[in-house]
Parts: C-alpha cells; structure tokens; sequence
C-alpha cells in the first residue's frame, strides 16, 4: 500500500477538492477575499502596489467588491442559504470592470510564489468566457483559482509522499485531513505552505535515510525555494529546516561541504527575502495602529505578568485549537459533530504510533529534541504575535488577560513532525513482548490496507455537513 500512497492521494485529494470547490460559496473560507485580490492584481500584472494617502495597495473594479461584500453574507450567519438560482447568475452573468476602488493591500510583502497558482486559474478564465459584451464573472474567477490552487498544491502534495522514505502513512492523513483539504481547495496561502513543508521535509528524510544519496543541485534548489516560501509566507515553519543537520556529512562529500552548503541556503533565502522587500522601501506609508507598540511596551514592563497570560491562553486554548483543528470549516463557522472530532483524534494518533513504531530511521536524539524545543518557542511566538498585533485591536485595549486569532490551522505543519519525534527505541522496549505488541502488530496489518477507508469517510462526512449549512 506504501508505494501506492502517493497515486491514491492525487486521487482522493482532485476528487473530494473539487468537490469543495464548487460547494463552498464564494469567499466563505478564513480571509479568502485578501487572498483572492492580490491573487487578482498578480494576474492583471500589477506586482508593486501604489500609495494612497499613506496606505498602500491597489485598485479594484467596483463589481469584484460588490459580489465579495455580497457573498460574505452568509459569513457567520447558519441560517443563510446559497441557492441555485445565485449560482447560476452569479457565474454566467458577464461583468463590466471598468469602475475601480482603492483597496489597501494587507498581505502585499507575501511572496508573489504563493499566489501563482490562484493568479493561473484566474488568468485562465480570460480566455473561456461563455458570453461577451464583458467579463468573466468574480464567481468564475475565484472557481479557477481554486481550482488551480488544489492541482497545483496536490501535485507538491504527492511528490512529497512519493519521495519520503519514511512516514508515508503520516503525511498522506496529515495532507487529506479535511481542513487541509479544505484549505488546498480555498484561495488561501495556508494551502501551500502545509504541502511545501511537507515536501522540504520528505526530501529531508530521503537524504538522511539513503545511504548511497548525494546532495545535487536539485535539492540544493528545492530547499532554498521551500525555504523561500516558508520563510516569507509564515516563518514559523522554517523550524523543518533543523532536520537538514541531521542529513550525513558523507552526503555532502565531507562536514565541511555540509555546513557550508547550509550556509549558502540560509544566505541565498535571505538574500532573495530582502531584494523582495527592495520595491515597498520606497512606499511612503503610515501605520496608524498605535497598539504593537504599546502592548510590546506592556510585556517589556511586566514580563511574568505576560508569562503567566501566555501559559493561561496555551493551555486554556488546547481544547479549542484542536477541534478548530479538525472540525470547523467554512468562514470558522461551519461546525462538525463532536463525536467526529473524537475519532479522528483517535485516527491521528493511531498512524502517528504505527508509523513511529514500524517506520524505523536513524536520527539523533538532539534533532527530536529540537524540534520539541522549536515547536514549543513556535506557539508561544504565534500568540505573542496574535496578543501584540491582534488582540488590542479586537478588544480596544493594552495589556489585557486575553490572546486572541490563533486558529487551529496554523499547527496542521507541526504534525508531520510527530512520529520523528516518537521514533525511538523506547517503543520497541515498552512493547516488544507480550500481548501489546501483538495487538499493534495486528493493528498495523489491518492499517496497511484499510487505513485510507477512515480518511475517505472523514472527508465524506464533511462534504455531507457543508452540503448542509449551505444549501439545506
């Protein structure tokens, strides 16, 4: 089944993603109206935005702003239907984009790579609109890009599971969970950043696991594009990026060839992120939220204080976090029965276990640790983020007892990292003997043939739920 994963993937990710696609009413996932804009001014070949009294962004056509506020008034309203008859004039009704607006552009320093695939699909519906007299519709435009956000990100998606040694059963459930299938299938860059870690550690651990691998231009290439991405898009899962000292001098030539590859990576990574950055030097703007310094002021002043609010919100949000994890869909409002959540906790720590027990690979104990260590200062660096930038805008105040914005998705990454961790010999002594290991034995055989069944039903019982919050 190991060698099959990656095929069986492709598969169930294009089928049950299209599904989403079309399903899912226009811009009623997290933020897809910013994503889908800048996506937009990419295809129309506008790269730099423009500054309109002190506040960059673009101009955007009247229409596309009137179908956007019109669609998310279903955001967070249950009782509120898309129906067919809106989703028939909603796509073939031609749309005149002549009259513009000034948008601020909120997520303007993102990577153009991010929005490539969005910025395709939708560059693709200039030339398959049914009707003249104007354009394609903003409907069509966003089915195209999320079309091609979901094939272009499930193809990185399966070369990360063809290319993996190890862990095969991991990164195909972690990768067709239903919210990363949800995510894939929306226009969002939350869809790319999982299957470009997901890659740059599958090339990881093919280095570390083939005796006989060399390291070739190929992958010193991919992992200063991954780097690139991960880097600019969301940081924070640059952490993978430790397993690369793990990788053996002898497939660098010598330990001296290794560090010094690394530091060209890490040199290159950063050398592109800062001549990115070159254009919006010159972008006269102002920044007229006078929170972050002021609540980074408050943490300054009363650093126990922050840590004991820090601690509060992480273990007082663990509950929380991972059902938004894995059930709460749609613009955060779609919810699926807690039962659901339960087994496919249940699902997820099962593959983590028989991957970490049978799935066997050298790696050095400070490796694991690190990325403990790492994972760690991640979340708390997430939240003080969200408590900084976030949170005084949402509550109207400094210094306050609660951290706001951290969403379940934003640790979906960190997954693939669980068996790496687990994998070590105690296993093996806890279980080697007795009836314990024969029922993981028994486990695992059943697993190797069905364990995909469990990830089809997930993502059809989620489909079914969708289907009901919008259209029943």
């Amino acid at each position: 089944m190991n060698n099959n994963l990656a095929k069986l993937f492709l598969i169930i990710s294009l089928f049950f993603g299209i599904l989403l696609v079309f399903m899912v009413p226009s811009f009623n996932s997290p933020d897809e109206d910013s994503h889908f804009l800048y996506a937009y001014e990419i295809s129309e070949g506008n790269l730099i935005p423009k500054v309109k009294k002190g506040v960059s962004g673009f101009y955007v056509p009247d229409e596309i702003f009137d179908y956007i506020s019109k669609s998310k008034e279903i955001n967070g309203d249950r009782e509120k239907k898309y129906t067919y008859d809106e989703m028939y004039y909603d796509q073939l009704l031609p749309q005149n984009y002549e009259k513009k607006q000034f948008s601020n552009a909120v997520i303007q320093s993102s990577p153009k790579l991010a929005y490539l695939a969005p910025a395709l699909g939708i560059i693709t519906t200039k030339f398959i609109s049914p009707f003249g007299g104007g354009d394609v519709s903003t409907s069509v435009m966003l089915q195209f890009a999320r079309f091609f956000s979901l094939l272009i990100y499930s193809i990185i998606g399966y070369f990360a599971i063809k290319i993996t040694p190890k862990f095969k059963k991991t990164f195909f459930v972690v990768l067709l969970m239903p919210l990363s299938l949800f995510l894939r299938s929306m226009v969002t860059y939350d869809g790319i950043i999982l299957v470009v870690s997901a890659l740059a550690l599958a090339n990881i651990l093919k280095l570390i696991n083939n005796e006989d691998a060399k390291f070739t231009k190929k992958d010193f290439i991919l992992f200063a594009l991954t780097g690139f991405i991960m880097l600019n898009v969301k940081g924070v899962y640059s952490i993978i990026f430790l397993g690369l000292f793990a990788i053996p001098s002898e497939v660098f030539r010598s330990k001296k060839d290794k560090i010094k590859t690394i530091f060209k990576i890490g040199i290159l990574i950063l050398l592109i992120t800062f001549l990115k950055q070159i254009p919006y030097l010159f972008l006269k703007t102002t920044n007229n939220n006078p929170y972050p310094s002021k609540q980074i002021e408050f943490i300054l002043s009363h650093p126990l204080g922050y840590i004991k609010i820090l601690l509060a919100n992480i273990i007082g949000q663990i509950k929380i976090q991972e059902y938004w994890m894995i059930g709460t869909y749609g613009y955060l409002d779609t919810y699926m029965p807690t039962l659901f959540v339960f087994i496919m906790n249940v699902y997820l720590f099962i593959v983590f276990i028989i991957d970490a027990f049978y799935e066997k690979i050298i790696l050095p104990l400070w490796l694991k640790i690190g990325y403990i260590l790492l994972i760690i200062f991640d979340i708390c660096g997430m939240y003080t983020q969200m408590y900084v930038n976030w949170t005084p805008v949402v509550t109207g105040k400094v210094g306050g007892s609660e951290i706001t914005g951290i969403q379940g998705r934003y640790f979906l990454p960190f997954l693939l990292l669980v068996p790496i961790i687990l994998n070590n010999n105690l296993l093996d002594k806890i279980f080697k003997k007795g009836k314990v290991k024969n029922y993981i034995d028994k486990l695992k055989n059943m697993f190797d043939n069905n364990f995909h069944y469990i990830t089809i039903t997930s993502l059809i019982i989620v489909i079914f739920i969708i289907f009901i919050r919008y259209y029943c």
